[in-house]
C-alpha cells in the first residue's frame, strides 16, 4: 500500500499523466471543427458529397486505433514529415476522431425539428446564422453525453501513443516498471491517475449537461429596467382605422394623383397622433406612417402579385396557375380544405418553397428569384433577398427557437439579420411584449408557456423585424379554444394598425370581422373570391358552398 502511494505522489507519472491530457484536449479541439464539417457533408443533399467521405470515415472506424498511429509514424517521415512522437500521436487521435465525431454530430443535427430551420429562414437568416445560432447550439445539447464519452475514450487512448515512444503516463509507468518490476505498484498507481483524470471530465460532462438542459432551468427575475412603450393604445388604433378608411379609396386614382393623396392623409395623420397622443404610444403608428412614405407608390398598386404560379410535389400539382393581387393594407383570408394549396402559397411568397413556373412580386420585385431568358430561376443566397423583402412569417405549429428565452427569441432577428443595436432591440422587444400582453415573461422559454402565449411570441418575433407583409398560417388551428381569442385579437390589432396580412384560418368569425377579401382555394386554384359578406352570404361557387356547409356544420356540433 505505502508503495501504491509513493508512485501514486511520484512527479514522473504526473508529468505523464499531464502530457496526455494535453495530447487530448489538443486533438479534441482540433477534431470538432472538422467533424462538424464532415457531419453536414454527410448531411447535404447532394449524393455525391454524401458519398465522398465515406471512405475515409470507414477506414477510420473499421480499423484499430493502434494500428493507425504506428502507420502515420511510419509513413509522415516518407513523405517529408519529420514530425515529432507527440505531433504524430495528435494527428493520428485528431484523424480517428473525426470520423466517430462526426457521425454523432451528423445524429445531433439530424435530430433538429426541421421548424427551426424553417423559422430561421422566415426571419430572413442566412443558412450559416442558422447553423451556428440555432441547429448546432441545439444539436450539441442532445450529444453531449455522446462527445463526453468520447473525449474519455480519447484520454485512455493515449496510452496507445506509448507505442510510437510519446513520453506519456503508460510508457513511464513501463519505464518504472523494467527497473524495479512492481508491477501492482506502478500500473495501479497509474490506473488511478486515469481514473482521476476521466473523473474530471464526467464532472465537465454533469455541469455541461446542466447547463444545456433548458427543462430544469428557472426562470430569472427580470430586471426593473424603464422602458418606454412603443405600442398604440385604444385612441391610436382608432386613428390607424380612420388613415386606412381614407386611404383605401386612393387606390383607385391615377398614380400621380394617388401619391399625392397618400402623401397629404400621412400627413395629416401624423399631426393628428402628435395633437391627441403622447408621442410615447404615437411611435409605432408614426413607424407604419413612415415606411408607407417611403414607398407611397406600393399603396396605389399591388403590393403583393401572384401570376400563375405553379408547384408540383412528387408529381402532384398543389398549385395549379394561382394568381391574385394583394394591396397594401389590406387583409386577406384565404379558406379551403386541407390540401387545397394553402399553406404551399404562403411558403412561396417568401420563398420557403421554389416555384416551378409563374411570378411573385412583393413590393414590386421578385423574392429570392431574378429573371433570365428562361424565365425566373432562383438566385443562389435567397437569405438576402427575404431579409430585404421584410416578410413575416408566423407558423401553425409557432416554431420558437427552443434554446432561446421568449427575450432571445425576439432579439435575434434584429440584431443578427438586420444589425440593430441590441440595447434598442431588447427595448422595443419588450414593448412589443407589453402590447402582447406578454409583460414579464421575457425570461421563459418556449416550453414553458401556454400555446396561446407561444403563438403570441410567434407574432411579437415577427414584428420585432419591422415587417411591410405577415402571412399567418393557421395561426390558431394548434391551440385548445380557450386560447384562440387570444391570438385573434392580436391579429385584429395588426389589421387595425394597417399591416398588410395574408392570412389562412377557418375562423370564420375573424374573417369575417377583419377581412378586407376572402379568397376560397380548392384543388391548387382559386375558386372564388370577393367580400366576407358576399362570399358567407352568397357564395357564386358550388364548391365554395359545400365547405362553408361543412365548416357551419362543424361550429354547430362543438361544444
Amino acid at each position: 500500500m505505502s508503495n501504491l502511494l509513493h508512485y501514486f505522489t511520484l512527479p514522473f507519472l504526473w508529468q505523464g499523466l499531464a502530457t496526455a491530457v494535453e495530447i487530448t484536449v489538443i486533438s479534441f479541439a482540433l477534431a470538432i471543427p472538422p467533424s462538424i464539417a464532415v457531419a453536414l457533408m454527410r448531411l447535404s443533399k447532394w449524393r455525391s458529397v454524401r458519398v465522398l467521405l465515406w471512405p475515409y470515415v470507414w477506414v477510420m472506424r473499421g480499423t484499430p486505433l493502434l494500428l493507425q498511429l504506428l502507420f502515420w509514424f511510419d509513413i509522415l517521415p516518407t513523405l517529408g514529415f519529420r514530425v515529432s512522437p507527440f505531433t504524430t500521436a495528435v494527428i493520428a487521435l485528431v484523424l480517428n476522431e473525426i470520423a466517430f465525431s462526426g457521425e454523432i454530430i451528423k445524429g445531433g443535427i439530424s435530430a433538429v425539428k426541421s421548424a427551426q430551420r424553417e423559422a430561421g429562414l422566415a426571419l430572413g437568416m442566412s443558412r450559416w446564422t442558422i447553423l451556428h445560432r440555432v441547429i448546432l447550439p441545439q444539436a450539441f445539447r442532445s450529444i453531449a453525453p455522446a462527445l463526453s464519452n468520447e473525449l474519455i475514450i480519447m484520454l485512455k487512448n493515449t496510452s496507445l501513443a506509448s507505442v510510437i515512444a510519446v513520453d506519456e503516463l503508460t510508457l513511464r509507468s513501463q519505464q518504472i516498471v523494467a527497473v524495479n518490476f512492481e508491477y501492482l505498484a506502478v500500473f495501479g498507481a497509474a490506473g488511478a491517475l486515469y481514473l482521476i483524470a476521466s473523473s474530471a471530465v464526467t464532472v465537465l460532462q454533469s455541469w455541461a449537461e446542466r447547463r444545456l438542459n433548458i427543462e430544469r432551468k428557472q426562470v430569472k427575475p427580470i430586471s426593473q429596467t424603464s422602458h418606454v412603450p412603443v405600442v398604440l393604445d385604444a385612441r391610436s388604433s382608432a386613428t390607424s382605422a380612420r388613415f386606412l378608411t381614407r386611404l383605401r379609396p386612393r387606390r383607385a386614382l391615377p398614380r400621380t394623383s394617388a401619391t399625392e393623396e397618400v402623401a397629404d392623409v400621412l400627413d395629416e395623420v401624423e399631426l393628428e397622433m402628435k395633437r391627441t397622443h403622447s408621442s410615447q404610444h404615437a411611435e409605432l403608428a408614426q413607424q407604419l406612417a413612415a415606411t408607407l412614405r417611403a414607398d407611397v407608390g406600393a399603396l396605389v398598386e399591388p403590393f403583393v402579385k401572384i401570376a400563375d404560379v405553379r408547384k408540383t410535389f412528387r408529381g402532384r400539382q398543389v398549385l395549379n396557375g394561382v394568381s391574385m393581387d394583394i394591396n397594401a393594407g389590406e387583409v386577406v383570408v384565404i379558406l379551403g380544405p386541407s390540401g387545397s394549396g394553402k399553406t404551399t402559397l404562403l411558403r412561396t411568397i417568401n420563398h420557403l418553397e421554389q416555384i416551378d413556373a409563374g411570378e411573385i412580386l412583393v413590393n414590386g420585385k421578385l423574392v429570392g428569384y431574378r429573371r433570365t431568358s428562361r424565365g425566373v430561376v432562383p438566385v443562389r443566397s435567397a437569405a438576402a433577398a427575404r431579409r430585404d423583402a421584410r416578410i413575416g412569417f408566423v407558423f401553425q405549429h409557432f416554431n420558437l427557437f427552443d434554446h432561446m428565452t421568449v427575450l432571445q427569441n425576439i432579439m435575434e432577428a434584429p440584431v443578427r439579420v438586420y444589425g440593430r443595436d441590441a440595447r434598442d432591440a431588447r427595448r422595443e422587444a419588450r414593448a412589443l411584449l407589453d402590447w402582447a400582453g406578454l409583460s414579464g415573461f421575457e425570461n421563459h422559454y418556449p416550453h414553458q408557456l401556454s400555446g396561446g402565449q407561444q403563438q403570441r411570441v410567434a407574432i411579437v418575433r415577427a414584428l420585432a423585424c419591422h415587417p411591410r407583409l405577415m402571412l399567418f398560417d393557421e395561426p390558431t388551428s394548434a391551440l385548445d379554444p380557450e386560447l384562440v381569442g387570444q391570438v385573434l385579437s392580436l391579429i385584429r390589432e395588426l389589421a387595425e394598425l394597417g399591416m398588410t396580412m395574408i392570412v389562412v384560418t377557418h375562423e370564420m368569425g375573424f374573417a369575417r370581422a377583419c377581412a378586407d377579401r376572402v379568397i376560397y382555394m380548392e384543388g391548387g386554384v382559386v375558386v372564388e373570391e370577393g367580400a366576407p359578406d358576399e362570399i358567407f352570404s352568397n357564395p357564386r361557387d358550388q364548391r365554395t358552398r359545400r365547405f362553408l356547409q361543412i365548416i357551419h356544420a362543424g361550429e354547430s356540433i362543438a361544444p
